[in-house]
Parts: structure tokens; C-alpha cells; sequence
């Protein structure tokens, strides 16, 4: 579960430096540690990372944010296992819920753990896809946010059903991101009742949570093969997909930079 060959030198350099600092030069980190994908793997589940990557700033200009998300997420894992429950919060109380072994084998089970890192990184940058739209006998130029929900579910509209595939599976990646990174601000906006009529999906974690499941669905075409595998997959447990990324949200990003600098939270 390293995803090691993704790793860049500067990832393993700074795995050796932090966890076994003076077993080699700088230089012979990376190689030693791509030859010993067993000891890798223990490596990385050393507190030691996560305590440093959250703590010191500076790390986190030197190593890339799969390794990041990787290590985090990892985690995660761990902590699921170390405790019986999970946690669902409504409008007005917090509930205990006894689900948390299976969520683990859930998000442990490693094409789906591989999906969530990359979907992760994905939300680093805003790119933006242009049309010439037709309107009556003019053209007009429509731009589209790939981190907005209402831009893809409008773009969806506009291209054959070819192109829909990529489209409907970004859907559905923003609604899982953003219900579980940002869930305080779908529950925010559901309790104060701030809800805008001109959104294609209300922002509620229901609203995201159905959508997310309906696109997943539509996005998993049989002859995608392992992707559809997991695309079915998210989409039949889309809430305990999005419970792992909420833990990670909560116990791991809230107040640091890797949250406030990297992702952009949801509008309205």
C-alpha cells in the first residue's frame, strides 16, 4: 500500500531523515528505500511523519501532497481501527455509530485507498475548460470550473454522450470532497438555512451524498474494467467513503495549512 513508485525522491529522503535519521546519505535514501518496499511500508506508518508534516510548515514545501494525503490517509486507517465507532453529527446532536471496522476494510482495501489519494490531489489546482456556446445565432464563450459542481453538472449537458464518462465521475468526486473535507460548511449551510435556488444540488450533505452516489453510477461503464469496479464501489458506500475523509478533515487538516492553503472550500 506505499504507492512508491508515485513517491518522488524528495518524499523518501525526507521519510529516511524523519524516521531514521543517519542510516544514509541523502542521496541514498531514494534508492534504498525503493529496493525495500517492505521496509517502506513500516516507515511509513511512523507517527513521526504526521508529526512533522503537521507541525513544521516547512516540510510541506518539499514533499508532494501524494505523499501527504498517503501518509495521512494511512492514519486514518489506523485510527479506525483503533476505536469501535464513528461519528455522525446532525443539526442538533452528535451520534456514535458502531461502523468504523467497516469503514477501515473499506478505504484499507487498496484500489480504493489509491482512489482517495489521487482524488485528493486532484482538488490542488483549478483548471478551467472553455466552450463556444450557441445562442440564437451568436456564439457565446462559456468557461468551466472543474472544482464546481454546478459548472461540470452544466458542462455534462453540453457534450456527447461519449464525453459524459470523465465528466460524471468529476461530479461525483466533488460532491465526496467537498461532503467530506468540508462537511462543516454543507452542515453550516443547512442549519442556517442558507440554500440558493439558483444551485443545480443544494449544498446538504444529503444533497451531495445522493448526487455523489448517482454519478459514481453513471460514471462506471463496464468497459472501464477496474475503474468501474470502483466506481460501483464508492457508489454503493459513498457515506463511508466520505466518513474517511471527514476523519481526515477533522483530526488532521482543519487547522493547518493543509487545509486553509491547498483547498478551496465550497461556494454558497
Amino acid at each position: 500500500m506505499t504507492g512508491k513508485l508515485q513517491f518522488t525522491d524528495e518524499d523518501l529522503r525526507f521519510v529516511a531523515e524523519t524516521v531514521a535519521p543517519g542510516r544514509w546519505r541523502p542521496e541514498e535514501a531514494p534508492g534504498a528505500l525503493r529496493d525495500r518496499e517492505d521496509l517502506l511500508d513500516v516507515m511509513l506508518e511512523d507517527d513521526r511523519l504526521v508529526d512533522r508534516l503537521l507541525g513544521d510548515e516547512e516540510a510541506l514545501l518539499g514533499v508532494s501532497p501524494r505523499f501527504v494525503f498517503t501518509v495521512l490517509l494511512r492514519r486514518v486507517i489506523r485510527d479506525l481501527q483503533a476505536r469501535p465507532y464513528t461519528l455522525e453529527r446532525t443539526p442538533t446532536e452528535t451520534v456514535a455509530v458502531f461502523d468504523a471496522s467497516q469503514v477501515r476494510r473499506f478505504i484499507a482495501e487498496p484500489a480504493i485507498w489509491g482512489y482517495l489519494v489521487s482524488l485528493l490531489t486532484s482538488f490542488l489546482r483549478s483548471e478551467t475548460i472553455t466552450l463556444w456556446i450557441r445562442r440564437g445565432e451568436h456564439y457565446v464563450r462559456r468557461r468551466f470550473n472543474t472544482t464546481n459542481l454546478d459548472d461540470m453538472i452544466a458542462l455534462a449537458a453540453l457534450v456527447s454522450e461519449e464525453e459524459t464518462p470523465p465528466i460524471f465521475k468529476r461530479i461525483a468526486d466533488i460532491a465526496l470532497f467537498q461532503s467530506g473535507i468540508f462537511s462543516d460548511s454543507l452542515r453550516k449551510a443547512r442549519r442556517t438555512g442558507v440554500l440558493a435556488r439558483t444551485r443545480a444540488i443544494q449544498p446538504t450533505l444529503e444533497a451531495y451524498e445522493e448526487q455523489g452516489r448517482r454519478f459514481y453510477r453513471l460514471a462506471a461503464r463496464p468497459q472501464f474494467g477496474e475503474e468501474a469496479r470502483v466506481l460501483e464501489a464508492l457508489a454503493d458506500q459513498f457515506s463511508m467513503a466520505r466518513k474517511s475523509l471527514e476523519l481526515l478533515s477533522d483530526r488532521y487538516l482543519r487547522w493547518t495549512p493543509i487545509r486553509w492553503r491547498w483547498f478551496q472550500a465550497p461556494a454558497g
